[in-house]
């Protein structure tokens, strides 16, 4: 019987993300996945910069950015089709090291994420299985897996099991997971097409906000286009297996010759969050746990964020002899940051789908004067909270993200997180606010931590430190505009805590001991 420290249920791109993470970190990894090819068409289109940045860690994200689009903005139309809404891409520099929001194409992304996996000695791949039984104890977990072709069955164990299957997670049921409901039940029809000529399209991804219909027309990377539109009180999902009945819906918005539907689906958007997201050694990440409507992008990112969330605690719990404290955190942590997440998606399809006219009308001159006023929040990512639960601090930029430079190594310029490992970093703009953490460098080598410097210009840096020359200013910009010298920051990439002295760096570090519980 084979073991593993972490056996991996579903290898969509949250289990793909999280299995290349883990077996990054040189764990051994089981990926257990029903389909034996990817799925060929897409379902997510979106991408933030914080995906991108986990992306890196996977090694893809430098091979998928030339395949996407970054995304030109989002107007918001009204009933009389005025803009009433918007939101406009961050502009470069990118404070995370990639454009805010992109489109791309998601059997693209899950292709080089099975590819990754082949090349890593360390992972076992069970294409066309299911996980159809597991039991856990104090260890373990042993984990029945079936051939979905012969329906021969075999058994592992593994140290850990995380569910990753999706909406309909087998692993989540046998829990016992219920799903919290947050009262958002839609169904939409969701349309991919290729664009063989140029005709009239609007620049930007356009939610049509309109009563008679509404709908939201996305920009995709190259030449594919979706739209996502609403079914009408009178109407059923089960009219849209027509492909006539979709060409004709979609011809409220575009001339239907000029492009070539790839997929068409009717899609229940739901908001639903799990009431639990793991026993003691078995956790749920992605769809599997939650749910939610599509209008902010954000469904597979939070994905994502469960998979570096859950990845680098499992690896410390693996390395230093695990920790119910530490793992705890997953749901501490991601919980609450994804349910106000689904809050928001669920507002922004209020605002969207409102069939009523009068009561669009109105909405229409609410928003139009927060526009006009100065009054709208216009940017995406400002939708998106830190974390305010789990293995943080007090300090003001515990639970955001830092920012992502580029600095200059051997004459390249290079992002930094390709240079720094998955693991915490203690970062400081001088060399002098690394003598710091001298009294603590065993302790803090025993947690896998790093020591970084990041300067305008190279300068001698103590022994067990490495020097970074940045070559714009993001970071320079980043530490001034926080007045700190020095932050703690987690093998995600959040901020633990922002450093004064030697004393504050003492008093975070016996904190954070406590927070991680680690007894290796």
């Amino acid at each position: 019987m084979q073991h593993f420290d972490v056996l991996v249920s579903g290898c969509g791109p949250t289990g793909g993300v999280l299995s290349n993470l883990l077996a990054a970190q040189g764990l051994s990894v089981c990926v257990v996945e029903r389909f034996p090819e990817v799925y060929p068409t897409p379902r997510a289109i979106v991408l933030d910069w914080e995906a991108m940045r986990t992306l890196q860690y996977c090694g893809v994200a430098h091979t998928l950015f030339p395949s996407t689009r970054p995304h030109p903005g989002t107007d918001f139309l009204g009933v009389d089709g005025e803009i009433i809404k918007l939101f406009d891409p961050a502009p470069p520099p990118y404070a995370l090291g990639w454009p805010s929001t992109s489109t791309f194409v998601q059997p693209e992304l899950e292709k080089m994420l099975r590819r990754a996996l082949s090349l890593r000695a360390n992972v076992t791949t069970k294409l066309g299985c299911t996980v159809t039984d597991f039991a856990e104890d104090s260890a373990r977990v042993v984990v029945t897996i079936a051939n979905n072709a012969t329906g021969a069955s075999e058994t592992a164990t593994a140290t850990f099991l995380v569910g990753c299957e999706g909406a309909n997670s087998e692993i989540r049921k046998r829990l016992g997971v219920n799903l919290e409901d947050y009262r958002f039940d839609e169904w939409w029809i969701v349309i991919d097409a290729w664009q063989l000529r140029d005709t009239d399209l609007p620049r930007k991804t356009t939610q049509y906000c309109w009563p008679s219909r509404p709908a939201t027309y996305v920009v995709g990377p190259r030449n594919l286009r979706r739209w996502e539109i609403k079914l009408l009180a009178q109407e059923s999902p089960a009219e849209f297996d027509d492909p006539a009945r979709v060409r004709a819906v979609m011809a409220n918005y575009v001339d239907i010759r000029c492009f070539d539907i790839w997929r068409s689906a009717t899609y229940r958007f739901a908001a639903r969050v799990g009431d639990r997201w793991a026993s003691r050694r078995v956790f749920l990440a992605g769809d599997a746990v939650h749910q939610m409507p599509p209008f902010l992008g954000q469904g597979l990112c939070a994905g994502l964020r469960d998979a570096f969330n859950l990845a680098w605690k499992l690896v410390l719990a693996q390395r230093n002899g695990g920790s119910d404290i530490l793992l705890s955190t997953y749901e501490t942590e991601r919980k609450p940051h994804v349910a106000k997440v689904i809050q928001h998606a669920k507002e922004f399809g209020l605002i969207i789908g409102e069939m009523d006219e009068a009561r669009a009308r109105e909405r229409d001159r609410i928003l139009r004067a927060e526009l006009r006023e100065g009054r709208m929040t216009t940017t995406r990512q400002a939708f998106i909270p830190n974390l305010t639960n789990g293995i943080l601090t007090n300090d003001l930029l515990s639970g955001s993200l830092m920012v992502q430079p580029e600095v200059v190594i051997s004459g390249r310029t290079r992002l930094m997180d390709d240079i720094c490992p998955m693991a915490f970093l203690y970062v400081t703009a001088n060399p002098a606010a690394q003598t710091w953490m001298e009294p603590h460098a065993d302790a803090w080598r025993r947690i896998g931590g790093q020591r970084i410097v990041i300067q305008s210009s190279a300068e001698p840096v103590p022994d067990g430190v490495v020097a970074l020359v940045e070559a714009g200013d993001i970071f320079a910009r980043w530490a001034a505009a926080n007045d700190t010298a020095a932050v703690v920051v987690r093998p995600d990439r959040y901020v633990y805590a922002t450093v004064q002295d030697e004393n504050d760096l003492a008093h975070k570090l016996k904190r954070l001991d406590g927070q991680l519980g680690l007894v290796g």
